[in-house]
């Protein structure tokens, strides 16, 4: 069976929800569900809903447990000369005034007598149309679509396209595709299409009759040629519009006609083909956004939107949201019409574009809030592993290179580990919307779950890269990637770059302040001789050396720039047990703390080792942990470790050459303190 789809992307994102609160339907959009029915697209909660449809007792649409339409398209059959009985039941919001409003529309045609609507003051109106028929002298047989298009007092709309069969009279006549009368008959005044230069058909009737050829240009048509009997051939059929009408022998039978189009597909701005006709890959500008952009095609086939997952099946019509969030973008629009049987060789499948401007002026590229980092990988062959080139790029109008000869992989990942470990480590970032050089790009050019841009995909050149989180718009990135085809230049000498130095700590004690502010540092004794003397000792913060991120500096090595975390000594309260190691940093810092008593370790606190930045405690309660002892009298020792490393680089010459050697340079600053409890 065929299926109606769409994605709910782009709606979300045009409405700044992506994927929160109750689905509910929007207009015009439909998808697929795990049963034989469809499944209608939604919209945050309290839009315009289908209750229920049904046709002459039959239920053909309704609404899922999460608030989707589903629809029985193609599963009702309506006998020949029998008239259609449409239940309508509908429900809409308001908001100390409410409005149901229906109109019916037959294959794509309003009918003005099917109309109607109900006005309350109620905050839901849930509205059961009195039943509608429509009578058997519309309805030929052959394959219709019914649109239900329902509006509330706020204009919001929902709409519903079901298909169904009417069948055909004993005394009527069918026609097939093919040599053969078998399968699915071809409904008369329908439109076929050949997607190349030249093509044939080949029909088959039920009854014998007169098969003639016209070839239609502009408002004028020239028979060809005539042919009786049952089955005919048309063909080879040139570039063109050609109409085929089928008379049957017998007289009380209608004459069948239908007309193919050979060539490319045509794409039409409206909703039908009275619309401005558009160029291939022709780019139209959006009049707002957010809006909609209504695309028209002679052909039934699939729509979907690069990128962003907006898509629809087996459709000639294709509503197009353009959101706000991707401002100053470009959407790229493809239409891939549905294949027909035709003899070997003598049609191909073609699909048409249509890009779609955004208005507004898209992201610079500068710093941004929030911070989104991105990652770098390359993979040199196909043998190889993939290697992390860059790490936390931030948002920036500077370019960032990479050099690989030849050209095999280049990903643009929103986190590396993730990218190469799959759903086992979460990205930060999320899902997104990709866009290059101001065009939304394709799903062909994203990893599976469209947190990564195959660069490679593209021609060996310089790229501005955009990035919308799928999870939260504003989480956005924007920066450039120059891609060369060729080994990076090698350097001129050995020399200690900016990545392998950091800078040595400073000479700074540690101290201890209690409560009251009384500071204390090395080696120093106190003496308690009462609990009282101890309350001065329940908020004991640290004093000491530690690394401060400070930002984010860009370092060029091998002739491509880094982007590093910019961190600087400084002395302060810091939290006891805690660590500072951002990653690529040049400089570290870390304490530890124990508490013994006559020697023998009764409380201990060091840095978490899963993590590279860790806060610790901002206080120590001494009390507590001397409580904890029972109080017992004798000496409290309390001994703080603070750890500082930095890498250091130099190099060591000799008669004939200098060799640079590297090292992690780390030292340990103490402060021992005793308590005596009497």
């Amino acid at each position: 069976m065929k299926k109606w789809v769409v994605s709910a992307l782009l709606v979300c994102m045009a409405t700044g929800t992506l994927l929160s609160g109750v689905a509910t339907p929007v207009l015009g959009a439909v998808t697929t569900s795990e049963t034989k029915q469809n499944s209608q697209h939604f919209k945050p909660a309290q839009q315009p809903i289908h209750e229920k449809i049904g046709f002459n007792n039959v239920q053909v649409v309704g609404v899922d447990a999460n608030g989707w339409n589903w629809v029985k398209n193609d599963e009702f059959i309506l006998p020949p000369g029998t008239p259609l009985d449409i239940d309508l039941v509908q429900t809409t919001y308001g908001n100390g005034a409410n409005l149901s409003r229906y109109e019916i529309l037959l294959d794509n045609v309003a009918m003005p007598t099917l109309t109607g609507e109900k006005r309350t003051e109620e905050a839901v109106l849930r509205w059961e149309v009195p039943r509608i028929s429509i009578p058997e002298s519309q309805l030929p047989a052959g394959v219709h679509t019914l649109s239900f298009v329902m509006s509330e007092v706020k204009g919001q709309k929902s709409t519903v396209h079901v298909r169904f069969q009417v069948a055909a009279r004993s005394t009527d006549f069918s026609v097939f595709e093919g040599e053969k009368a078998e399968g699915e008959a071809i409904p008369s005044d329908g439109v076929m299409g050949i997607f190349a230069l030249h093509g044939t058909k080949i029909f088959t009737s039920t009854v014998t009759g007169t098969w003639t050829v016209f070839n239609v240009e502009k408002d004028t048509k020239k028979e060809m040629k005539s042919f009786s009997g049952k089955t005919y051939k048309a063909g080879p059929i040139m570039e063109g519009q050609y109409e085929v009408v089928f008379t049957p022998e017998e007289v009380n039978l209608p004459s069948w006609t239908t007309t193919i189009h050979v060539g490319s597909v045509d794409l039409y701005q409206g909703r039908d083909a009275n619309g401005q006709k558009l160029t291939p890959n022709q780019k139209i500008t959006a009049p707002a956004a957010p809006s909609q952009i209504q695309l028209y095609s002679l052909f039934p086939g699939r729509w979907w939107v690069n990128g962003t997952g907006q898509t629809l099946t087996d459709s000639q019509y294709f509503d197009v949201v353009v959101p706000d969030t991707f401002a100053g973008m470009a959407l790229t629009v493809t239409f891939e019409p549905i294949s027909s049987k035709s003899s070997p060789g003598t049609s191909r499948s073609e699909v048409a574009t249509v890009q779609i401007q955004i208005p507004g002026t898209p992201n610079a590229c500068g710093p941004t809030e929030p911070k989104v980092t991105l990652d770098l990988l390359t993979q040199k062959n196909k043998g190889s592993s993939l290697i992390v080139e860059k790490e936390n790029l931030y948002s920036s109008n500077s370019t960032v290179t990479v050099y690989q000869k030849p050209i095999h992989v280049v990903w643009l990942s929103t986190a590396a580990d993730h990218f190469l470990q799959g759903s086992e480590v979460p990205s930060d970032e999320g899902p997104g919307v990709w866009a290059v050089n101001n065009v939304i790009v394709e799903n062909s050019k994203l990893n599976w779950d469209h947190t990564a841009l195959d660069l490679s995909t593209f021609k060996p050149e310089r790229y501005k890269i955009n990035y919308y989180s799928k999870r939260d718009p504003k989480q956005t990135w924007c920066g450039y990637v120059q891609v060369i085809e060729d080994n990076a230049p090698a350097r001129s000498g050995l020399v200690c770059d900016q990545m392998e130095s950091g800078v040595a700590p400073p000479s700074k004690p540690i101290s201890l302040k209690t409560k009251g502010g009384s500071k204390y540092s090395n080696e120093e004794k106190i003496m308690i001789e009462s609990s009282k003397d101890l309350d001065e000792w329940q908020k004991v913060t640290l004093l000491a050396s530690y690394i401060e991120r400070t930002g984010t500096k860009k370092i060029k090595q091998d002739g491509r720039n880094y982007y590093m975390p910019k961190v600087e000594w400084s002395y302060g309260e810091i939290g006891f047990g805690s660590r500072q190691a951002p990653n690529g940093a040049q400089m570290t810092s870390e304490n530890r703390v124990e508490v013994l008593y006559d020697g023998k370790l009764i409380y201990s606190l060091k840095p978490s080792l899963r993590e590279d930045e860790d806060n610790g405690l901002s206080d120590l309660n001494i009390k507590k942990i001397i409580s904890g002892n029972d109080s017992k009298p004798g000496e409290y020792t309390i001994r703080v470790t603070n750890t500082l490393g930095y890498t250091s680089c130099h190099l060591l010459s000799t008669n004939r050459s200098y060799n640079k050697q590297t090292d992690f340079v780390e030292s340990d600053e103490l402060l021992t303190l005793t308590i005596e409890v009497q």
